[in-house]
């Protein structure tokens, strides 16, 4: 049985908005019990611990290929490097490509509204991040969700991390968040085998 695992992004939580709108699309074609999306903790190596856990044992019981993952943000950087490793598809929405790079201006001392948790980003977080980093993604895993307007990442730096992509959404304006999101989920669930 196919599933979705949705991974957050930097200081946000597994109850975002893009969490929520495939949680909905799932329940409504009666798939609740094969979507995931769980809290990672805020350091790279045990975020990337609990999902290749999740994602190891999934496959282990359902068969190869049967998950693809949905990542925004941060999200999408770790989501990269698990399709590559688990043979996997993912849905990148405005990923952080450069995440190693970004989040050095965030080093220090670190607040996630919504989990309500006080921490400290250091420089041995970026070590970990730098590990993470794939330079030759696989094109046909994968399809990149873009809007120019993000906010906060340069969608022009996804496009450059995927010369050659099996799908891609670019479109003009937006934000970070990805302004009407809830539009794809359909067309996510069918992406992911899910829904016929």
């Amino acid at each position: 049985m196919n599933s979705l695992l949705y991974i957050h992004g930097f200081n946000s939580s597994e109850r975002s908005h893009k969490a929520l709108v495939l949680s909905e699309a799932m329940a409504e074609i009666g798939k609740a019990g094969v979507f995931l999306s769980p809290r990672l903790p805020w350091q790279p190596t045990q975020a990337i611990a609990l999902l290749e856990e999740i994602i190891g044992s999934y496959l282990e019981t359902h068969g190869a290929g049967t998950m693809t993952l949905v990542g925004s943000s941060l999200g999408g950087f770790y989501a990269c490097y698990l399709a590559e490793k688990f043979q996997i598809k993912a849905v990148l929405v405005n990923p952080a490509m450069q995440a190693p790079r970004l989040l050095v201006d965030h080093v220090g001392t670190q607040y996630n509204p919504y989990t309500d948790e006080h921490y400290e980003l250091t420089h041995e977080h970026m070590d970990e991040l730098c590990t993470l980093v794939i330079s030759q993604p696989t094109p046909e895993r994968y399809w990149l969700m873009l809007q120019e307007g993000d906010e906060v990442l340069d969608y022009r730096a996804a496009l450059s991390a995927f010369p050659q992509i099996g799908k891609l959404t670019c479109e003009a304006n937006g934000d970070h968040r990805f302004i009407g999101f809830e539009r794809f989920a359909s067309d996510i669930l069918h992406f992911a085998g899910i829904k016929v």
